[in-house]
């Protein structure tokens, strides 16, 4: 049962948008707002997924169009490369991103200070890479809702993708904020994280009171999957009495509140 949490006490609809518009609906369970995940910077790719004949590029975080509103504050994006030897060149006003662009060696760290339409594609030896994009939007507006915001998440110490083998376990580390709705500032929270849609831990289990909340840096432990291919690292917000009990619902799963944290492509 969540913790302390009275019943229907705050049920909202929001829209989700994107540089394109996407006519959903999504409503509120509890006081947290429903969001689905954005797929991994393939905005801009074709129908299959490809993303040219270059190195692949993903974001991190996920942009949170349809999560309160937008990120709550100003916030830095990674983005990495499947090659740790990339270039990436990226726009962050919605134009298409040339080589004159700003450009950095993968990872890449971009100041999204205000929405932001960011743009961007990688290139190496191999080729560029289709240009993908996606909309961050910021409100700086007060948060009365219950949330979380994880950023800076490496999982090798430098970047938020990497390649493993199968199965391999991998050190990660982010920075963490979570709190809880202005109606219940004594609930208790969990951020649950996982790959693809199985728990595997919880980056925050207490009570962390109402925004700003509780700030940290967490050190935790992801482990690869077994299947080949790109895997999301993925987090959800949950208000429950612990973290096992946060898991035993099957969090990733079973939650829409989950975001994109980091990728690991199983070779």
């Amino acid at each position: 049962m969540p913790t302390l949490l009275p019943s229907g006490a705050c049920a909202i609809v929001r829209v989700m948008w994107r540089s394109w518009i996407v006519p959903m609906v999504l409503i509120a369970s509890g006081c947290e707002v429903v969001f689905p995940i954005e797929a991994p910077g393939n905005s801009d790719a074709g129908t299959d997924g490809s993303q040219g004949p270059g190195p692949r590029v993903f974001s991190s975080p996920s942009p949170a169009a349809g999560l309160y509103g937008g990120y709550p504050k100003a916030l830095s994006v990674t983005l990495a490369a499947d090659d740790p030897a990339a270039t990436i060149d990226y726009t962050t006003d919605g134009s298409a991103p040339t080589i004159m662009s700003a450009s950095a060696p993968s990872p890449a760290s971009v100041s999204i200070p205000s929405t932001k339409t960011l743009r961007y594609f990688a290139a190496n030896a191999a080729g560029q890479s289709t240009v993908s994009g996606e909309v961050y939007s910021v409100v700086t507006t007060a948060q009365g809702l219950a949330g979380y915001l994880v950023t800076g998440t490496t999982l090798d110490g430098t970047s938020p993708v990497v390649l493993a083998t199968p199965g391999q376990g991998l050190a990660a580390k982010a920075n963490v904020e979570v709190w809880v709705q202005s109606s219940c500032s004594v609930c208790g929270a969990q951020i649950v994280y996982g790959v693809d849609d199985v728990d595997q831990g919880c980056l925050y289990d207490a009570s962390p009171g109402v925004y700003p909340g509780v700030t940290t840096m967490k050190s935790f432990n992801v482990v690869a999957p077994t299947t080949p291919g790109v895997h999301e690292v993925r987090i959800v917000h949950i208000e429950e009495t612990s973290c096992l009990a946060a898991m035993n619902t099957m969090a990733l799963a079973n939650r829409p509140t989950d975001a994109r944290i980091s990728v690991i492509i199983v070779q």
